[in-house]
């Protein structure tokens, strides 16, 4: 027998040996399965206790509920091979009576992981005492010796046949809640529960399922009170063998919206929660006005810190180069009053702040109206639309003209924009800031992502307030230079100067129109591109009359800008020419093919960008288009999946939302088909490729 006769007859049986045939007792199909083809040291390995029970029969959960018992794995492995614990997918209730339990009733991966110590050698026999309890009308209790020999490899491949099932047992395992509220409280005879998230809102049912067997009656009804699409409350009767209450309640939230369900483990914290159907009482401190306590908003332990968080993130907005070309306008304006005119500054100061903080609340707003709608819309969803972005194409061209001295505003539809830049009166402060806001929206700052996430999953009032504290620090460097007066004595004297600055002024203005005209190529067609630059044509033939007085000039003017307007607003809905999907080396993401994926073991780099984003975008050329990542990308074999959020898509929002963000960027690491890391929003070749190793 020659060499190659012989590798391959090898081969073949240790497939045979890898591929142990199930074992059928007592009403339960059972097997060792592995997700690969061999195991590899250093990584996480997986392999499934496979469980099919015959139709109308069920096997249990981790806790079984009001009887059963959970299924166990005992391990006999050999030295370098070490196996963790089984992760559960969420259960689903089986009654009997009086009596509910919590398992499977159909074939369901129990999925363990294995580390495999450098050095190890040769095929590994991996063997397993599983031990289970079956039940239908009766219940009967099993056992049976698995065993898997897999071989110790340098790499290894996906199974085909189980790749499918490895995973969708990944896609019903817990998710874990970093993002949401919850908090628990046992009064008397029940445990109730409060729970804040974005995904609440999109649940047709909800169910929990505690860890601990003894906390709850597990036939009692959970009795669920919305208090808003994304918060509710939640009551259950105490199990009669309830002792005493837990430090913190651990379980599963599993949220059902048609035939689909996702679920996720939460860690409930001890509150005020009132019990649903009860009257809501709130415990009131001595010498506190009732009426006073009752209507204040619900706590969080983390508001201050997110309070911070939206502050910090307005403050770094203001070194976004998105922003840039506003903030320019609020220095010449300040630049004009002047070093000496405390009082003038201050009130500036205090109007453009008025303009930023009511701006982002307005937006905040809008964006919890059209949550409540059922809209999936998160933070610079405005430019998402076609039609906004023309019309800020338009407002920031007619403002460079302004800034070049081509044209000065008087009253009339433009009278709004020209306060912008053509005097230092509040009104023209407080517009500023109200532009700072609309052109800031393209950009995430680092800390806003987690702060966003947190607002649009807390009631209307906090969130506000979440949005107002951003708005507090974009304003907050301009807030100090009007109340600080060592600030302000650096600012430059008044002079001829003032106004070559003001020209320059302008170049920033119709650079970053240049830039949303490139955004609307990318999310329209040719024929949307040339309406708007004929709308631009409009729009300064309409400046170009400003000055001109009589019934024909109003005419005209009037008529170029309504007929601008109309070119925008009238266009038919069209389809983006290009997308990011299509990208060379790229894949569109999906939630399907990031599974596939994963069960293959691939190592996958998902990028949630858009083409307004401007923190997107420079990060693509600082870092994602760097030499260094690329090839530290090739040399890993990483797929990259591309989330293209420039017009709405609900899946990649409902996406966002579980991993806490309102916003793009998120940037998101599977190594080796591992669970997911979340990168920083501003990203460096260093932190990319020490995420990657």
């Amino acid at each position: 027998m020659n060499l190659r006769a012989f590798s391959g007859l090898l081969l073949f049986f240790l497939c045979a040996a890898a591929a142990a045939a199930p074992v059928q007792i007592d009403h339960v199909e059972v097997e060792l399965i592995a997700e690969r083809d061999a195991l590899t040291a250093g990584n996480d390995n997986w392999v499934a206790l496979r469980m099919r029970p015959d139709a109308g029969w069920h096997v249990y959960w981790r806790n079984p509920g009001d009887s059963g018992i959970a299924t166990k794995l005992e391990w006999q492995l050999p030295a370098g091979v070490v196996a963790g614990q089984i992760h559960w997918p969420y259960p689903h209730r089986h009654s009997l009576g009086d009596l509910t339990n919590y398992g499977y009733g159909e074939e369901t991966l129990h999925l363990v992981p294995l580390q495999v110590s450098p050095g190890t050698t040769g095929t590994v026999q991996l063997k397993a005492q599983a031990k289970w309890l079956v039940c239908k009308d009766v219940c009967i209790p099993g056992t049976a010796d698995l065993n898997l020999q897999l071989p110790v490899a340098a790499s290894a491949k996906a199974d085909p046949d189980w790749a499918p099932s490895f995973a969708t047992a990944r896609s019903e395992l817990p998710i874990p809640a970093r993002d949401w509220e919850a908090r628990f409280q046992i009064t008397d005879d029940q445990l109730s529960l409060a729970l804040a998230a974005a995904a609440l809102s999109k649940a047709d049912a909800v169910e929990f399922y505690p860890y601990a067997n003894d906390l709850v009656s597990h036939a009692a009804p959970q009795r669920i009170e919305h208090e808003s699409a994304d918060r509710l409350r939640m009551s259950q009767m105490l199990s009669a063998y309830f002792v005493d209450t837990p430090q913190q309640v651990d379980g599963v939230v599993v949220l059902r919206q048609g035939r689909s369900a996702m679920a996720w483990e939460i860690h409930a914290q001890p509150g005020t929660v009132a019990a649903v159907g009860e009257p809501t009482l709130v415990a009131v401190p001595e010498g506190v006005d009732t009426r006073q306590a009752m209507e204040s908003p619900p706590q969080s332990p983390a508001l201050l810190a997110v309070l911070g968080l939206a502050m910090l993130g307005g403050l770094i907005l203001n070194l976004m180069p998105c922003v840039f070309p506003v903030l320019a306008l609020k220095a010449l304006a300040l630049t004009r009053a002047g070093a000496e005119q405390a009082h003038e500054r201050q009130r500036q100061a205090l109007a453009y702040t008025a303009g930023v903080i009511l701006s982002c609340t307005a937006v905040a707003a809008m964006m919890l109206a059209l949550r409540g709608a059922g809209e999936a819309v998160g933070w610079g969803f405005q430019l998402q639309s076609p039609a906004f972005v023309a019309v800020l194409v338009y407002l920031l061209f007619a403002l460079g003209l302004s800034l070049s001295g081509a044209v000065e505003f008087g009253a009339g539809l433009m009278n709004l924009g020209g306060r912008l830049v053509q005097r230092p009166g509040l009104s023209s402060s407080f517009f500023t800031g109200v532009l700072a806001v609309v052109v800031a929206t393209p950009c995430t700052a680092p800390f806003m992502g987690t702060a966003l996430g947190y607002a649009m999953t807390q009631p209307a009032m906090l969130a506000l307030l979440v949005f107002a504290a951003l708005g507090l620090g974009l304003a907050l460097p301009f807030l100090l230079l009007g109340f600080v007066p060592a600030l302000a004595r650096l600012l430059p004297r008044p002079g001829a100067w003032m106004e070559r600055f003001k020209q320059l002024m302008a170049f920033p203005l119709y650079l970053t129109a240049v830039w949303l005209l490139w955004v609307l190529t990318r999310q329209s067609d040719p024929q949307m591109l040339a309406r708007v630059l004929v709308g631009v044509v409009l729009i300064a033939f309409a400046l170009w009359l400003w000055r001109s007085r009589g019934v024909i000039a109003s005419m005209l003017k009037v008529a170029a800008i309504t007929g601008a307007l109309a070119l925008v607003f009238t266009a038919p809905a069209s389809s983006p020419t290009a997308h990011r999907s299509a990208t060379a080396g790229t894949e569109p993401w999906s939630a399907a093919r990031v599974a596939e994926l994963r069960a293959e073991g691939r190592t996958i780099f998902v990028d949630f960008t858009a083409d307004w984003c401007i923190t997107c975008k420079l990060n693509e050329r600082a870092t994602l288009k760097s030499a260094r990542v690329e090839e530290a990308m090739r040399s890993r074999d990483v797929v990259t999946l591309i989330a293209d959020w420039t017009r709405a898509d609900p899946e990649i929002t409902a996406e966002l939302a579980r991993f806490g963000r309102n916003g793009v960027p998120l940037y998101l690491l599977y190594v080796d088909g591992g669970e997911p890391k979340v990168l920083p929003q501003i990203l460096s070749p260093d932190s990319f490729i020490e995420a990657l190793n």
